[in-house]
């Protein structure tokens, strides 16, 4: 244990420089798109505005290859897929990592020059990157459809098949979105029916106790939830305050603009119960149902109170657009002056809501977010578009989302020109340049994007690129692999998660995640025998050679070689030459220090091929802010 605390702090303290000292600087990037060039030169634009000179510098070939293979795949490299990008001297290579990332369904891995039979820690080869993206994204996106607690598991694996369909065919946006917003049938052969089927809120009550509702006047359910999450989600406006009264703060949403979406929502009828404890105990089917009812609600109207206790009626009306919100105007979609022809209502709104003035840019913005870890407004929601959260990056906006719609709706082409940018490919550390007596850390400039966050891995990522370092998923079987992850994050988030509709990223903190790795998960992944294991593994394909041992190992979890210092400290522990102090720290906020209660202790040496020395170092790189965050 001893031994084990003091290699964390060697890690911790060394990873601070290790990346920029050894690696060398990458040359300027090329062969980037026309929208690539126009965000570097907007960003660029904006930063000589803030009277920002020295961004940060561009990020290492390791750092950003950790940074894209996080964000668009979910998960950390392997060691062959970190030396098959190193090793690559053809040009605009970055460029072709984000593409094949995107696009390439099997790719092999190079190393030394020849192709690699397998990869270490992927049961899967040749590797498909585009369904690895499909993937990652449909659990980004179950996440904000569903939220992460009260699914079964089963349904929420309905609407994942079907989202991972969508995103691996990159199917256009605008019509992902009106699949979700219209789904009707049964779960089990369209799961995209579980998002509306979740957020159809509570059955109305009539005003008289033991009355029934008139279905045919109002409806069945108030479909309060998933009013507010249509908008937050693809127009990025909040809504929600406006169900009980016009927007304290954001004058231009009104009472009536909430419920003049959910008149939309009226004709819809839920068979079927989605929560698992539900399920069990009504044993209903292995599916839920969404249907349309059209003589339901036929005359459009809803009732609403007003805080001063009147009842006002409204109608089918779309939400207006941004414009006419800022003019003070009111929508012209509406049903009362526009046909309805065939279409249901559900249809008519997702007409509407991806002809919105604010569909591409909230799309865009909601990616730039997940990306950076914020939007490109003064605050750092992605979805909270109203007159006092200015746009910081208004131009950069409305040119992203005019080239997104140009381009037919295509994220994987928006993916890759933000992935490509200059901004993005910025390291995580400042310089020492200061404005107006603040350094570049200050939040003042978090909006300027003059240096990549850092930012938190979600559960799902976390656990998938833990599982990866410790080549798990290798030795696991699909299905055992599976249970392994539900249980993980789901602990994960019971205990320290937010589920209250912030869902853009995990809020726990990396303490709290290393509360639940530390136990016997994690244990039993890094193996604490002598001769099994992973550790194991590495110091027989090695044995004799610890500069070597530590090379895989840090590649398996933080990505990256160890720098000269990394190694020769970590040398000077094996080889018995190392102290730690014991005692305990003074009290916070005393003068008088505590007795000690143990003094300086010299940790164990070990010899070059004993695994549970090893087995401590990967130990503690595990443990490291380097592993647990995105930087």
């Amino acid at each position: 244990m001893i031994r084990s605390l003091l290699l964390l702090g060697v890690l911790c303290a060394a990873a601070q420089t290790s990346a920029a000292v050894d690696d060398p600087k990458p040359a300027a990037p090329t062969g980037v798109t026309p929208q690539t060039q126009k965000i570097n030169e907007l960003i660029a634009k904006k930063w000589e505005e803030a009277g920002i000179k020295k961004p940060a510098e561009r990020a290492t070939d390791n750092e950003f290859m950790r940074r894209v293979f996080i964000d668009l795949v979910g998960r950390i490299p392997t060691v062959e897929e970190i030396q098959d990008f190193e090793q690559d001297r053809g040009p605009n290579k970055r460029v072709r990592l984000v593409q094949r990332l995107l696009q390439e369904r099997k790719y092999t891995p190079k190393v030394n020059g020849k192709a690699v039979t397998a990869v270490s820690g992927l049961s899967k080869f040749p590797i498909d990157y585009s369904a690895a993206y499909a993937r990652n994204f449909a659990e980004i996106w179950s996440v904000w459809l569903l939220t992460r607690s009260g699914v079964d598991p089963i349904y929420r694996e309905q609407l994942m098949m079907w989202l991972e369909d969508q995103l691996d065919n990159n199917s256009p946006y605008r019509d992902f979105v009106t699949g979700l917003i219209t789904a009707t049938g049964k779960s089990n052969e369209n799961g995209a029916v579980h998002f509306v089927f979740r957020h159809l809120g509570d059955a109305i009550q009539s005003d008289m106790k033991g009355q029934r509702v008139d279905l045919e006047e109002f409806g069945k359910y108030d479909n309060v939830p998933v009013t507010s999450r249509v908008t937050k989600l693809f127009l990025g406006i909040q809504t929600q305050c406006t169900q009980c009264h016009d927007h304290p703060q954001a004058k231009e949403w009104l009472q009536a603009d909430f419920w003049g979406v959910n008149a939309f929502f009226r004709q819809t009828e839920k068979v079927g119960l989605q929560n698992n404890m539900q399920k069990k105990a009504m044993q209903t089917q292995n599916f839920v149902e969404l249907r349309e009812m059209p003589n339901w609600n036929k005359k459009g109207m809803v009732l609403f109170e007003r805080r001063d206790g009147q009842r006002r009626a409204s109608y089918p009306v779309m939400l207006k657009d941004l414009v006419q919100a800022e003019k003070g105007e009111k929508s012209a979609k509406n049903l009362v002056s526009a046909s309805a022809g065939t279409k249901t209502r559900r249809q008519i709104l997702a007409d509407w809501v991806i002809q919105h003035d604010n569909f591409e840019k909230a799309y865009v913005n909601r990616l730039w977010g997940h990306l950076f870890g914020r939007g490109l407004q003064k605050d750092p929601t992605v979805d909270d578009f109203k007159s006092d959260n200015e746009v910081v990056h208004p131009e950069l906006l409305a040119y992203l989302g005019e080239q997104f719609k140009n381009y037919n709706h295509d994220t994987k082409k928006l993916l890759e020109w933000i992935c490509t940018s200059d901004v993005y490919q910025l390291s995580h550390v400042t310089g020492k340049e200061k404005i107006g007596g603040k350094s570049l850390t200050h939040s003042d400039f978090d909006p300027y994007f003059a240096r990549m966050p850092l930012k938190a891995m979600s559960p799902e990522v976390l656990f998938d690129s833990l599982s990866l370092a410790t080549r798990a998923e290798g030795r696991l079987k699909e299905a055992e692999y599976k249970a392994l992850k539900l249980s993980w994050t789901g602990k994960l988030v019971r205990n320290f998660g937010d589920d209250e509709g912030n869902e853009l990223s995990f809020n726990g903190t990396v303490v709290q995640a290393l509360l639940l790795m530390n136990g016997k998960d994690l244990n039993d992944q890094v193996g604490t025998a002598r001769d099994k294991g992973v550790v194991a593994d590495v110091v027989k394909k090695h044995r004799g050679n610890p500069s070597s041992i530590y090379g895989e190992l840090f590649m398996m979890t933080v990505s990256r070689h160890p720098s000269r210092e990394e190694v020769v400290k970590l040398e000077q522990v094996r080889n018995g030459r190392a102290t730690i102090n014991l005692s305990a720290p003074a009290p916070k906020g005393t003068t008088t220090p505590k007795p000690s209660s143990g003094g300086i202790a010299a940790v164990p040496g070990a010899l070059p091929d004993d695994v549970t020395f090893y087995q401590d170092v990967f130990w503690a790189l595990l443990n490291t802010n380097e592993f647990m965050l995105n930087h």
